[in-house]
């Protein structure tokens, strides 16, 4: 597995158990209705947990499909850095600064545009050899 496919997994299961976590101590200190809180656990389940997960495993298995490389290989660690950077930043100040909120919000929508643009790249119909 490329290594930056398994840092994608790595994170995701990391962010998985923060997200818990947070939700239990939400629960345990009757937290449910704080909305920052509410928004980080969402986020970290949903953009951590479930996207970081999807590009992981994405990256690993979807070119793979296709019978081709990742079309980009460096946009992979870009986005890595991009989407872990912007939702940690999103999570941490959404609520405090909404203008540093929506710079992180952008950034992680810059994330998700190189998936999108590396994974339909990579998974274009393979050359055919006659």
């Amino acid at each position: 597995m490329d290594p930056v496919a398994r840092n994608f997994v790595a994170a995701s299961v990391i962010y998985f158990f923060l997200g818990v976590c947070l939700g239990m101590i939400m629960v345990f200190f009757g937290l449910e209705d704080h909305m920052q809180l509410r928004f980080a656990h969402s986020h970290l389940n949903l953009l951590g947990w479930v996207s970081m997960m999807i590009y992981g495993v994405g990256y690993h298995i979807l070119p793979r499909f296709s019978g081709n490389p990742v079309a980009y290989p460096s946009f992979m660690a870009y986005h890595f850095w991009l989407a872990n950077v912007s939702l940690l930043g999103l999570v941490s100040l959404w609520g405090y600064s909404q203008l540093l909120a929506g710079i992180f919000a952008l950034m992680q929508v810059l994330a998700t545009g190189l998936f999108v643009v590396n994974i339909l790249a990579s998974i274009r119909p393979a050359p055919h050899t006659d």
